[in-house]
């Protein structure tokens, strides 16, 4: 013990082949108190886990947006929206119904003549997911060339299948911040405690722009519950559907992350894929996406590429107008991170009079925002009204389990506090549930903010921890009041009694949950066991990481 230890390192090239091994000496007392680094125990670390890791440094070409499509049918509807818009403005349209929802990427991608570029949190392995990656496979195939940046996070895509994708002709995968050690749990867990600060910051933004020319942001992954496609829970959700000026600051947001060192390249995920692998990968797909067909046959979502002329030529009665900024996280997993999403809001020069209306899913607020929400009201005389799930109607009930102590704090405040149910009207559920699909419960995932009567933010990001201080988020800051006031009349029917808890306090600082008829003293939740789970979480100090 006196004379240390030895440990073989593994020393790679730029591209991770191992090219030799060093025998390096520590003193006992330098392993036991010493500061050695986070790159010398990865080092060490790759030698119990083998191979299974991917390259430090693959080949990464840099590239950017195409210049905006001049033919086909996205050009024309687009100018034909925008014939009566202002110079600066761009038109806007709420996708409320989760059928619509996938409807639209699907036009948007059938339609495509030129490029695609879709940045996503969540692209889920079931019927939407490969709906909408055998959509962009056949744009591929007609020459479309198409950018796909997905988060690591989320294990749906195996890094074979991949790999797989990403060097399909005419397509370009990048994974977002993964983490070098690939199998194993204990492995992953050692990796991720030793780089916890780079791994545990993720790409929570959502967004796709076709052609230069159509976009959409909002708060929708790709995924059965996005879509109304689920049994056990489909969200409601709001995304937008986005043409004119602001197009290229959304091509130019995508280029940002694209080109970012945490994107990686999607082929050098795996170097397994023999014929044999292929050939089974891809029959398994196409295998699976045959199935998926007898889900579609039920709606009105198409299984094959259709012509969307009849969809886009309505636009110009669907879509409103306004002055749009894009408000983004810098996509820098270490060091410096750059400005917040946060602070770029706090620097925009707005300030609402009287109202805000606010729908989120995840809610835990700080220290800062509590304090601004008590002067807002008490002093500057705003209402305040707050949108989130019921227990009943979260999907995560960890994130509840941390909400709910500052309820009274909220109320105490002066804001108006509502909960959406997880059972809401026959109208709400047809908004969510993609008929002939009836999920067990409708749980809000709508990520969005009204203020006054003409300012509306729109995108990913929650109010919690998670989102303002570890993420990367965006969203979009327009002015329209024809937009406000659609976003404000979704907020009153979804607060409406029959769809939401009104939540206030009694004479005695009691919390009351009240819908209609139906006062409660306890918070609404679909069972016993997840109000044992609702305990359970509570204990668990995780708050900052929610």
């Amino acid at each position: 013990m006196g004379n240390g230890f030895r440990v073989r390192v593994a020393l790679e090239d730029k591209r991770g082949k191992i090219k030799r091994m060093k025998l390096i000496k520590f003193p006992f007392t330098y392993f036991l108190f010493g500061r050695l680094g986070p790159a010398l125990f990865s080092a060490v670390f790759l030698i119990f886990v083998g191979c299974a890791h991917i390259p430090e440094y693959p080949y990464k070409p840099v590239s950017h947006s195409h210049a905006p499509a001049t033919e086909g049918l996205l050009v024309e509807a687009s100018q034909s929206v925008m014939k009566k818009a202002d110079e600066g403005e761009s038109a806007f349209m709420l996708i409320r119904n989760n059928e619509d929802a996938l409807r639209w990427r699907l036009a948007l991608i059938d339609s495509a003549q030129q490029s695609i570029d879709l940045q996503t949190f969540i692209w889920s392995n079931d019927e939407s997911g490969r709906l909408m990656l055998s959509r962009i496979m056949a744009a591929a195939e007609r020459g479309v060339q198409v950018r796909l940046l997905i988060d690591d996070m989320p294990k749906d895509w195996s890094d074979e299948g991949t790999a797989l994708v990403a060097r399909i002709p005419n397509i370009q995968l990048r994974r977002f911040n993964p983490g070098r050690v690939r199998k194993g749990a204990i492995s992953r867990m050692f990796q991720m405690s030793i780089h916890f600060k780079k791994l545990n910051r993720r790409m929570h933004n959502k967004q796709m722009v076709v052609d230069g020319r159509w976009g959409m942001i909002g708060g929708r992954n790709l995924g059965n519950p996005y879509f109304g496609l689920a049994k056990k829970y489909n969200n409601r959700d709001l995304d937008l559907l986005i043409a004119g000026a602001i197009l290229p600051k959304m091509a130019a947001d995508f280029d940002e992350y694209w080109n970012a060192d945490a994107a990686y390249p999607g082929e050098a995920m795996s170097d397994k894929l023999s014929e044999k692998e292929i050939k089974k990968l891809s029959g398994r797909f196409d295998a699976a996406v045959l199935e998926d067909r007898k889900l579609f046959a039920q709606t009105r979502i198409p299984p094959e590429p259709i012509d969307w002329s009849d969809e886009f030529s309505a636009l110009p009665g669907q879509m409103v107008m306004g002055v749009a900024q894009l408000l983004q996280d810098s996509p820098e997993v270490k060091g410096d991170r750059g400005v917040r999403l946060v602070d770029q809001i706090d620097q925009v020069v707005i300030e609402a009079k009287y109202q805000t209306c606010v729908i989120t899913p995840y809610m835990i607020p700080s220290k800062e925002l509590l304090s601004d929400l008590t002067r807002n009201i008490q002093e500057d005389g705003r209402r305040v009204r707050f949108l989130v799930p019921a227990m009943e109607s979260n999907n995560h009930t960890m994130a509840h389990s941390h909400y709910k102590k500052y309820r009274k704090r909220i109320l105490k405040a002066g804001a108006e506090l509502y909960e959406f149910r997880a059972q809401p009207t026959a109208e709400l559920r047809a908004v969510s549930d993609t008929a002939p699909i009836e999920a067990d419960f409708i749980s809000l995932h709508t990520k969005a903010f009204a203020l006054d009567d003409h300012w509306v933010l729109i995108g990913s990001l929650n109010v919690d921890p998670r989102s303002i201080q570890i993420n990367t988020e965006h969203m979009l800051l327009i002015d329209s009041p024809e937009l406000a006031a659609q976003l404000i009349g979704d907020f009153e029917r979804m607060t409406a009694p029959e769809n939401a808890w009104a939540v206030t306090l009694n004479d005695k600082g009691k919390l009351r949950w009240t819908s209609g008829d139906d006062v409660r003293k306890h918070q609404p939740a679909r069972g016993f066991g997840q109000r044992c789970s609702d305990f359970f979480w509570r204990l668990m100090p995780i708050e900052g990481q929610l």
